[in-house]
């Protein structure tokens, strides 16, 4: 059924974050309980969040998070730096929402990332840039013999991320939105 929706999918860098967060509970609020309950998002939300626990697994196995905390809290890392959220759209931040995640409506640090909180991002779906930076003190510290398995489940979270967020669209146009 097609819905002559007031709500509009805000996709791209051209909004504002918080127009992006507004739209993305909009939608959440209008129509998650459907999204939920439709099988092949619910299938493809299983996916995507099982390629995240592995990914973070194998972060944790390889160095990776700890290198990464090391260098947030002693290094002054800039991956996490002001303006990454501009990247993320309202279908990604809507998807954080259906995995449970509660949105910020503010900046916890002021030169940080929006989504970046006092023991890193608050966000479980991250942007694909968010998830396969490595910048060079990482490659140097853990290697490209280290990072290897990290990356073969990076591009598996991507992916299900991908799969996952163009259903939902396509989901979200069929219904007017």
């Amino acid at each position: 059924m097609v819905i002559n929706s007031p709500i509009r999918l805000l996709i791209g860098t051209g909004y504002p974050i918080l127009k992006k967060i507004e739209c993305a509970e909009a939608i959440f609020g209008a129509y998650g309980r459907e999204l939920l309950s439709d099988e092949k998002i619910k299938s493809l939300l299983d996916v995507y969040r099982q390629a995240i626990r592995q990914s973070w697994v194998q972060m944790e196995e390889t160095g990776v998070v700890a290198e990464c905390t090391d260098c947030a809290t002693d290094g002054g890392a800039s991956c996490c730096a002001k303006g990454i959220e501009d990247h993320f759209d309202a279908t990604l931040l809507l998807i954080n929402l259906l995995m449970g995640c509660e949105l910020p409506s503010s900046r916890w640090d002021k030169t940080g990332c929006w989504f970046l909180g006092e023991r890193g991002c608050k966000l479980i779906a991250r942007h694909v840039i968010c998830v396969n930076y490595i910048c060079r003190r990482l490659y140097n510290r853990i290697g490209e013999k280290g990072l290897r398995p990290v990356q073969v489940k990076m591009i598996e979270e991507t992916d299900a991320g991908f799969f996952l967020e163009e259903a939902i669209k396509k989901w979200l146009r069929s219904r007017g939105i």
